[in-house]
């Protein structure tokens, strides 16, 4: 998401460009579709996903106005298209011969149809074993398989972390759901939630999301307190944000 003011402040020298550079970049950037969402706000906004262009703006700004402000970021849209397009073409192939982003390593996955679903690992090869390997089947396995490895390893640790901050009473269940953008959720009721795909990630970015997660517990919020909790149990947690938003993409099923 990037955010843009109706009338912008760019620089002088981006104000005074020659027209003949103006047309040449104009001539190179593909002319950019997108669906106007219009609602009671004060600024545009451009959302770029996958292939998906959308322009959230005010309801008192023209259609005009929406083109000339598309316009003018045609550049900055199509890198992210590119972008969005590059990130696609990485995600997970659950196919015979597919990849896989399994623990931080890139494996070559094998189906093998078995009544006992499970996941075993090579040097180079990610074995899924299914009860039908065609089809949504492999889809449906893994997600049973990970749903299984969460359930087994999350609640304990959570709950070991949670008692040993002191909000062991403040703790009240730990749940799994797949959801679209969030790897880990607390509410003030001491709910926490956890995306069971998180379990294809590297053990220290699992523990990291736990401690991010019970630390809400005390600070439900992502003050400066917040990092200060999170840091004193987790001293490289900058590494691991950092991890998950240059391949959390690479995760989602």
């Amino acid at each position: 998401m990037r955010q843009f003011m109706t009338h912008s402040n760019q620089p002088p020298k981006a104000l005074t460009a020659h027209p003949q550079d103006a047309a040449a970049k104009v001539a190179t950037t593909p002319v950019v579709e997108y669906q106007v969402v219009r609602s009671r706000r004060k600024t545009m906004v451009i959302h770029v996903r996958h292939e998906k262009v959308e322009v959230r703006a005010p309801l008192f700004v023209s259609e005009r106005e929406i083109g000339r402000f598309v316009d003018s970021h045609r550049e900055w849209i199509q890198r992210q298209l590119n972008r969005k397009a590059q990130q696609d073409a990485q995600r997970l192939d659950l196919s015979d011969g597919g990849s896989i982003f399994y623990k931080g390593r890139t494996l070559r996955v094998r189906l093998l149809r078995a009544t006992r679903e499970s996941i075993e690992t090579t040097e180079s090869e990610f074995v899924l074993f299914c009860r039908d390997p065609s089809g949504a089947g492999p889809g449906r396995a893994l997600q049973r398989c990970l749903l299984a490895q969460a359930q087994a390893v999350l609640p304990a640790r959570t709950r070991a972390l949670a008692d040993y901050l002191g909000v062991g009473d403040k703790l009240r269940e730990v749940v799994f759901r797949k959801t679209k953008t969030k790897w880990g959720h607390c509410t003030s009721s001491g709910r926490i939630q956890f995306n069971w795909l998180i379990m294809l990630a590297p053990d220290a970015i699992v523990d990291y999301m736990i401690c991010h997660e019970v630390s809400h517990l005390r600070v439900m919020n992502h003050s400066a307190q917040f990092w200060a909790l999170v840091a004193s149990v987790c001293p490289d947690y900058r590494t691991y944000v950092k991890w998950l938003r240059k391949h959390e993409h690479r995760l989602w099923l």
